[in-house]
């Protein structure tokens, strides 16, 4: 009688908790029905991306993998730009997970991009109340309500970023903006020579130039204007779990951009996996062997660089850049005939290009071929004369040959070609300081003072010779 019973109980229970989980899997599958996309017309997509997409689909309409199926497809569709049904995907996976801070965050990251920006702000302040140490979506927080003119709010989200990661680049370039809208110029400055220092002119470098125009600094806004390599272009700040997403990235285009400015973060294990899958679905694209390639190096890879680099002079014989670096690699192995060869068939394809020319150049003048050397160099300039680099290489050959005036003129032309170039103004400082040449050497210091990649303790070095040469203070700072 008493098993009887507590079979009964057991199967009362059984069916209890089973009535109930069918009821959570329907509501689920219930939600996820009502939020699954129409399958978009996927003609000219990869294979694989088709297949994966209609199995993600085949499991959002199953009751028993409902939820999964969703996140499956939301991956698959951010992660290869189809943002219509993505967003779709979006509202289910923030219905069935209120609790969850990657939907309202990654949701935010499409639609600020549409400019709906209220919607933005309200998803991206659910993001930072469930997740508030997370600093992309407070950067973002930050940077909508200061576009929004609700300074307040904007400061203090910048100020939170700050005390969570002190120096933080984003926050403080949020920072001086507030500044330089309320007239705080000088407040503005201290952070914006903060940011570009910490990120070697990526952020920030349009703004402290405007800025130190309104300062009257003219002509150090000129100095950094002429630094050639800084983009000025801004980049949203790194972003884990949108990262996270081009796993499931199907277009070698997106993954090879991607792991571009991955790498440019320092991350290059993850953009070497980037890469990788980008040329597992594209093998003979030549600009992300050339990727790979140059990546492996950095790596210490040799045998792969080796392999990518000499990919791409077969894939793309015109392509100067890979017969250079394959080059320069079979050189830094002690390859030397390899090298001088790769580099002779590299000039064959590519007669006219600075790079190759250069490398030549290079090469004569190690093996003390004077005359080679010269006309290679000379070379180089004719086929790119706004370049500073070959300008600087023969000036610098010229004066270990003690033809100084012929350097000095070399050196004047990189800065006519790169004004500010640092070591052109360092030399051509030195110069007339040495000649006993007291106003070249005024005029050269003083741009040398202007000229924020001139460290401190070179330009202290400049200032000292010449005070020692002509007995009196140099032109100040």
């Amino acid at each position: 009688m008493k098993i009887r019973v507590v079979l009964i109980v057991v199967a009362i229970v059984a069916g209890t908790a089973a009535a109930w989980f069918w009821k959570r899997a329907s509501g689920t599958a219930a939600t996820v029905a009502d939020s699954l996309p129409e399958i978009p017309a996927l003609a000219g997509a990869a294979p694989a991306f088709r297949e994966h997409v209609l199995a993600a689909d085949d499991r959002a309409r199953s009751l028993w993998s409902a939820r999964s199926g969703l996140v499956e497809l939301s991956r698959l569709y951010h992660a290869n730009g189809q943002f219509a049904e993505v967003l779709q995907c979006y509202d289910g996976l923030i219905a069935l997970e209120p609790d969850q801070p990657r939907w309202p965050h990654l949701k935010a990251t499409i639609i600020a991009g549409y400019g709906r920006a209220d919607e933005a702000e309200e998803l991206w302040k659910r993001t930072v109340a469930l997740a508030p140490d997370y600093l992309p979506a407070r950067i973002r927080l930050g940077d909508i309500q200061l576009k929004a003119n609700r300074t307040a709010e904007a400061s203090a989200n910048y100020n939170e970023i700050l005390r969570l990661s002190p120096d933080q680049p984003y926050a403080l370039l949020g920072l001086a903006r507030l500044d330089l809208e309320a007239g705080r110029l000088d407040d503005a400055r201290r952070k914006l020579e903060t940011v570009v220092a910490k990120t070697n002119y990526t952020l920030g470098y349009d703004l402290i130039v405007s800025l130190y125009e309104r300062l009257g600094l003219g002509d150090r806004a000129l100095a950094i204007r002429g630094m050639a390599k800084a983009s000025g272009a801004y980049r949203d700040p790194s972003d884990p779990w949108h990262d996270e997403l081009l796993a499931e990235c199907y277009d070698p285009y997106r993954l090879a951009l991607a792991a571009g400015t991955i790498a440019r973060d320092g991350r290059v294990d993850e953009a070497t996996k980037l890469l990788r899958r980008a040329l597992e679905l594209a093998p003979d694209d030549v600009s992300t062997h050339f990727q790979l390639g140059t990546l492996s190096v950095e790596r210490r890879d040799i045998a792969m660089a080796r392999f990518h680099l000499q990919r791409c002079t077969e894939l793309a014989p015109h392509f100067a850049d890979g017969w250079a670096h394959l080059s320069d690699l079979q050189a830094r192995q002690g390859e030397k005939t390899a090298s001088e060869r790769t580099l002779a068939e590299g000039l064959r394809n590519c007669p006219q290009s600075p790079g190759l020319h250069l490398t030549r150049a290079r090469r004569m003048r190690d093996a003390g071929r004077t005359g080679e050397a010269i006309v290679a160099f000379e070379t180089s300039i004719r086929y790119r004369p706004n370049e500073a680099d070959a300008y600087l290489e023969l000036g610098s050959y010229l004066v270990t040959l003690g033809r100084e005036p012929e350097a000095m003129r070399q050196f004047r032309r990189a800065i006519e070609a790169e004004p500010g170039n640092p070591m052109a103004l360092s030399v051509l400082t030195f110069n007339a300081i040495s000649t006993g040449d007291e106003a070249e050497a005024r005029k050269w210091l003083e741009l040398v003072h202007l000229q924020p990649r001139i460290d401190f303790a070179r330009a202290e070095q400049l200032r000292t010779a010449y005070r020692q040469k002509f007995g009196r203070p140099p032109p100040s700072p």
